[in-house]
């Protein structure tokens, strides 16, 4: 995944620069392995400024905040075709037959092929990325048709090149989204092909504008009003109009503006965190409260819920007017239509009737503010005066009835469902991928251990490969994606839907407009956490978990009750944050350079299995999750000496070295000046001139050679491979339960007598404590930590409390290890809490 954007202006413009710097990095986190931009000025001049590296490092380097001009097109890169060059890095200018400027985001599946036709077109290809070649492609068609026109003004230039772009778009196979321009044309042209794309019009300081990105994220920093574009449309666009067409036919039309339902405060990264990663984490429980707030009754709500029911169509009406306010942008004729909904006189009926019937809600609305999911419109609206907050807070609270009673419509039937599949036999399946996968594991363990209900967890390749052929009509398939664009389960879905027609297809998502919710599934229940901007998803996880377990208790608690036990786990999750830092650290600094870890989990193997991930992710060190008795069963066979070197033994290994060639040069070089010519060798001397390497230095004269490979025959057969063998890290995570710490501390003995340290995450008990202190005979340099859970007894709360610890363990094992690498100039490394190498994702929710 890589990401473009491009704003235009009315003129030339001084802070364009600084504008294309902060569009490049709030796309970060799509692509890091090069970053490009591009400036178009009024008279056609091009400046193109590109380089290896990520948006934050390259616009410093590249000075690009003090470029000007009147048009931008940005790239950044997450390598697919073609290497991590300056070269293959985007945007791509060619002038081979006509000027054009250009940069996309996807792929291009026939590259190969292009490039073969472009090149016998006698076009000159620099690079081997997929970009160049769509940027040729429209450059050739577009060429060949401006030669075929005795002349063209600039209106027909433009028509022009947008036939070279249905033209380039039929020729290229793939998925894409790009932003293109030439010197030749005003504005500039963007495609929609297969990648996501958004577009937005506004005006700030420096006039009217028209912003393009594949990112939501960076429109909303600069406008909330959108323009709307669907798959297969492009857009041409200046500072303040437009124009989308279809790539593949003759339509074209201006649709109007839609306002965004997101502010860009909901999705902004907050002063007090560093990164998206660490504020999804630390922000996370109160995720609890959304879900608790839209799928449990409250006997506040009940009296206003009511009067909502009671004036059902009028409501539904009053709020069908109010969500057409989205399409309304001139301030005047905004504010006329809203006062004619708050005087309407169904609305001002319901209005007295509220204020009648709950004078404690309203005379505590000041303090609660606005809440519902139109927030940022209502905050708009309360522009036209103070005096309307009152009725706006109303239209707040019907708006939160009006999808509270569709979320708890459908959280009744699925758990209605899940208690006559458990009286009937039938089988209840929850497919997932990736952390949703690990989410279905943990809600498992839910289902069997509060409702005595079994459910089959697999990934959509398991699913398919073991149960899809003995699938029943009675079945059920819970499907959960965070996107609700998961390819593979979107696979299932269909294939389950072709074959049966009375199988019950749920969802869980995040993101409600979506493929899986919206056009495959019966219903569906949305997780409610928002944006998800990192890479490596943990809100989302824990607001699964916590949907999964508010189903398990509804299907034989009331709702009062499961209000009290997720209020429990929303305390401990935020009591566990604050208590656990210090040790949390102290694991980081042992762990964060080792190349292999193994988290093994004693019947929390979801737990495990995402905390792993996690690691994976954000730190890049290899980590598997495990339950903890299956570890003895072959994996156990790591422990001990084998040939897994972390940097500590390299670092271990080179200090040794290092002693050896200072003892040689103070007997063999008799100057200072070949003293101060070998310690500057010395200081060159890097990881890769081990072995065979190592006798290839550069020497200044025969002499060092012969002293310098000396030194290493000598090292060499001092050796001793036995120092630099050290201990493999467990991470044990146990519930407080007998029977699982019977487990755990059988485990932990078995293992650390064969080499291995232990961490264990679990609460505060006397046996597993002298379970993992006593050091092992012969194993001096044994390492243990415990990482006290704060004491609940209660295995279901332990749940979340260990996933925050497993988060936050990878959330500063990769800051540590990523500073470590960055001191010691590793470059591409891709060491990120948020933009991890070789992952991507986009925001969940649009």
């Amino acid at each position: 995944m890589c990401g473009v954007v491009a704003i235009i202006y009315e003129n030339d413009n001084k802070n364009i620069g600084n504008e294309a710097c902060f569009l490049l990095k709030k796309l970060e986190y799509r692509g890091y392995d090069s970053t490009g931009a591009s400036f178009i000025t009024e008279n056609g001049n091009i400046v193109l400024i590109k380089k290896v590296g990520a948006p934050s490092v390259v616009t410093e380097e590249l000075e690009i905040g003090k470029r000007s001009g009147k048009k931008f097109i940005g790239q950044v890169r997450w390598a697919t075709y073609g290497s991590v060059t300056d070269e293959n890095a985007q945007p791509h200018e060619v002038n081979c037959s006509a000027h054009i400027i250009g940069a996309h985001n996807g792929n291009i599946s026939n590259t190969d092929t292009l490039k073969e036709f472009l090149v016998e077109h006698g076009h000159v290809v620099l690079s081997d990325n997929d970009g160049e070649m769509l940027v040729h492609l429209i450059e050739h068609y577009y060429s060949q048709i401006l030669k075929s026109k005795k002349s063209a003004s600039e209106k027909d230039k433009v028509n022009y090149f947008k036939e070279a772009i249905k033209l380039a778009e039929n020729k290229a196979v793939g998925s894409y989204a790009a932003c293109v321009s030439s010197p030749d044309i005003p504005g500039i042209f963007a495609i929609k092909s297969g990648s996501s794309l958004y577009a937005g019009k506004g005006k700030d300081a420096n006039g009217d504008f028209i912003v393009i990105s594949s990112d939501l994220t960076s429109v909303l920093s600069k406008t909330r009003f959108l323009i709307p574009l669907s798959e297969g449309e492009a857009i041409y666009f200046t500072h303040k109009d437009y124009l989308v067409f279809s790539v593949s036919g003759d339509k074209e039309h201006k649709p109007g503006l839609k306002r965004s339902r997101l502010n860009i405060q909901d999705i902004a990264l907050q002063p007090r965190f560093n990164y998206y990663m660490e504020q999804e984490i630390y922000t996370s429980s109160a995720n609890l409260d959304i879900i608790m707030k839209y799928y449990l009754t409250e006997t506040e709500e009940k009296k206003f819920h009511a009067i909502f029911e009671d004036n059902y169509k009028s409501c539904r009406a009053l709020l069908y007017d109010l969500v057409k306010l989205y399409d309304i942008f001139d301030p005047k004729e905004l504010e006329k239509v809203f006062l004619k909904i708050i005087n309407n006189t169904d609305f001002l009926n319901v209005y007295e009737l509220i204020s009648k019937n709950n004078e404690n809600t309203l005379k505590n609305s000041k303090s609660i503010g606005f809440t519902s999911e139109e927030t940022p419109l209502l905050n708009e609206l309360l522009g036209f005066g103070e005096e309307y907050f009152m009725k706006l807070f109303v239209l707040d609270l019907m708006i939160i009835w009006k999808k509270k009673r569709t979320i708890i419509k459908y959280k009744n039937q699925t758990v209605d469902i899940l208690k006559k599949a458990k009286e009937k036999g039938a089988r209840v399946y929850i497919v997932a991928s990736g952390t949703s996968y690990h989410a279905a594991l943990t809600a498992a363990v839910f289902f069997n251990n509060i409702q005595e209900l079994s459910v089959i967890v697999a990934n959509p390749g398991m699913f398919r490969s073991f149960y899809l052929a003995s699938v029943q009509e009675k079945d059920i398939l819970i499907g959960v994606s965070q996107s609700g664009e998961t390819k593979d389960l979107v696979d299932i879905f269909t294939d389950i839907k072709n074959r049966f027609s009375k199988i019950k297809l749920i969802s869980v998502v995040n993101n409600e407009n979506s493929t899986i919710p919206q056009e495959k599934s019966d219903f569906y229940l949305p997780i409610l956490c928002g944006s998800e901007i990192a890479v490596a998803a943990t809100k989302s996880f824990i607001s699964q978990i916590a949907l999964f377990k508010l189903i398990a208790l509804s299907m034989s608690y009331t709702d009062e009750d499961i209000k009290n036990k997720l209020g429990k786990i929303r305390h401990f999750m935020d009591f566990t944050i604050k208590n656990i830092e210090e040790d949390i650290i102290e694991v980081v600094l042992k762990l964060f350079l080792k190349p292999s870890i193994h988290i093994l989990g004693t019947s929390l193997i979801g737990i495990a299995k995402e905390g792993a991930l996690k690691i994976r992710e954000v730190v890049l060190n290899h980590t598997e999750g495990y339950d903890s008795a299956e570890f003895k069963h072959g994996p156990n066979t790591i422990l001990g000496k084998n040939t897994i070197y972390s940097f500590n033994d390299l670092e271990k290994l080179h200090t040794n070295l290092l002693t050896y060639f200072n003892d040689i040069y103070n007997q063999e070089f008799k100057n200072d000046k070949q003293i101060k010519s070998f310690i500057s060798l010395m200081k060159n001397f890097k990881f890769s001139d081990y072995g065979a390497e190592i006798l290839k230095g550069n020497f200044e004269s025969k002499e060092e050679r012969k002293i310098y490979q000396k030194a290493y025959k000598n090292y060499t057969e001092h050796i001793n491979i036995e120092d630099y063998f050290s201990n493999y890290p467990l991470v044990f995570i146990c519930p407080p339960d007998e029977r699982d710490k019977r487990i755990t501390i059988s485990q932990i003995h078995t293992h650390k007598i064969r080499g291995a340290d232990i961490i264990l995450i679990a609460e505060e008990d006397e046996d597993l404590r002298k379970a993992i202190e006593g050091k092992p005979s012969g194993q001096e340099q044994y390492f243990n930590k415990y990482i006290r859970i704060p004491k609940t007894g209660d295995k279901f709360i332990f749940v979340f409390e260990a996933t925050l610890a497993l988060q936050l363990l990878a959330l500063n094992m990769s800051i540590t290890k990523r500073k470590y690498l960055n001191k010691n100039k590793i470059e591409n490394h891709g060491v990120h809490p948020d933009v991890p190498k070789n992952v991507s994702k986009s925001i969940t929710v649009d």
